[in-house]
């Protein structure tokens, strides 16, 4: 499998509300010493409350400040905008149609205009979807179609990427739901669409795995207590109406054991509410998923809090995403053999900094923390487009 090339992106996430003009967030960029940047659609240029001028005059002005500062355009990527809406599942075909056509093609048409990738998360199943598994495969076939949709609609123009999440109600949040989600969109028509691992988004799924026995147990003897079993991760309310059923009594052993065996049964009927240990690991996802991921989405994280981080001394300390282990795992996944069904791999990688400003970080903070973050990682990928191969060497290479 051919390696990919390897970049150092910034996503201009950092300049919402301080850096909004293109000439302005790419001469920051490239002042720490990006000559590569991703736009969120929150600065400034959402294609929801922007208008067909302004994003147009918006497109000729990211033209000229990329000549101006030598700063390329890798990618766009949605925002909060368009991420607090259950979007592609929503219960209105016009609420759905609207996001494909006002806001998806739009921003494909943009992306193509200035030659960049389009990655998005514009989807979440409700509560009532989740409690139903009928709700829940319609919906999710109907999101796949629309993402089918717009992978044909962005056919050999622009590389699109959907975002890999946390928790069951918004998907795809497990290494295989990914791989499932990519497969089905792919098979009909051959227009790919890609995914993003984001570094910080395997937080949640360790909240989410199928109880054990002994969990089970343990919340049976919290609810004949009357104790709160909210902490525990039961599945379906299904579940937990079982437990609330037996609040404050006090249960024979035997059925105890007939409530526990309602309650796996419950469980076992959604599967698709839990997540198996291997989704909580980053490097699983990179070395499982990476091949299919042309964008990742840097933050340094303790592996509990996902607080979009930058890569500074101080964090590093506590940090589990080492550059060296990612470029390792990401070795290992273009190691594998080509998978039938699913998309080509995909021939670049933008490493991409998605860090976070704080609302009292003055401006000399923020790019102090973002410059550390660069230095660190250019340690490890000394130029933009450097081969994987020459950053690391394969399992194979390894073995000999």
């Amino acid at each position: 499998m051919q390696p990919p090339r390897v970049f150092l992106v910034l996503d201009n996430c950092f300049a919402i509300k301080r850096w909004v003009r293109p000439r302005d967030w790419m001469g920051v960029g490239r002042e720490i010493g990006f000559t590569y940047m991703e736009a969120s659609a929150d600065n400034e240029i959402d294609a929801l409350y922007s208008d067909e001028r302004y994003m147009a005059e918006w497109a000729e002005e990211a033209k000229a400040a990329q000549s101006e500062t030598g700063v390329r355009l890798a990618n766009f990527y949605s925002g909060y905008q368009t991420y607090r809406t259950v979007g592609l599942a929503h219960h209105d075909a016009g609420m759905r149609k609207r996001l494909v056509d006002k806001w998806l093609k739009r921003m494909v048409d943009l992306a193509d205009d200035l030659e960049a990738g389009l990655g998005f998360h514009i989807f979440a199943y409700t509560d009532e979807v989740l409690q139903d598994p009928k709700k829940h495969a319609d919906v999710t076939d109907l999101i796949i179609d629309q993402l089918q949709e717009v992978a044909e609609y962005a056919r050999d123009r622009v590389q699109v990427s959907i975002e890999q999440m946390y928790s069951p109600h918004q998907p795809p949040w497990t290494i295989s739901g990914t791989i499932d989600f990519l497969e089905r969109v792919y098979r009909p028509s051959g227009a790919p669409v890609y995914t993003t691992i984001d570094f910080g988004h395997q937080i949640g799924q360790a909240r989410y795995r199928r109880p054990a026995k002994g969990d089970v147990a343990t919340a049976i003897a919290r609810a004949e207590a009357g104790k709160s079993t909210a902490d525990m991760w039961m599945g379906p309310e299904k579940a937990y109406a079982l437990l609330d059923r037996i609040a404050g009594q006090e249960l024979s052993d035997a059925d105890r054991r007939s409530l526990a065996r309602e309650i796996e049964e419950a469980a076992a009927a959604f599967p698709y509410l839990f997540a198996e240990e291997r989704d909580g690991d980053l490097y699983a996802w990179i070395e499982e998923v990476g091949r299919y991921s042309p964008i990742m989405h840097l933050q340094q994280t303790d592996g509990v809090h996902s607080g979009h981080r930058a890569f500074t001394p101080e964090t590093n300390k506590d940090g589990i995403v080492r550059p060296d282990e990612v470029l390792a795992a990401l070795a290992r996944s273009f190691a594998q053999p080509a998978e039938e069904g699913m998309p080509p791999p995909v021939e670049d990688i933008y490493l991409t900094f998605e860090v976070f400003a704080g609302t009292a970080e003055t401006n000399r903070q923020v790019i102090e923390k973002l410059t550390q973050s660069y230095e660190y990682w250019r340690e490890y990928v000394p130029e933009d487009g450097m081969l994987l191969s020459e950053l690391v060497a394969t399992p194979g290479d390894r073995a000999t």
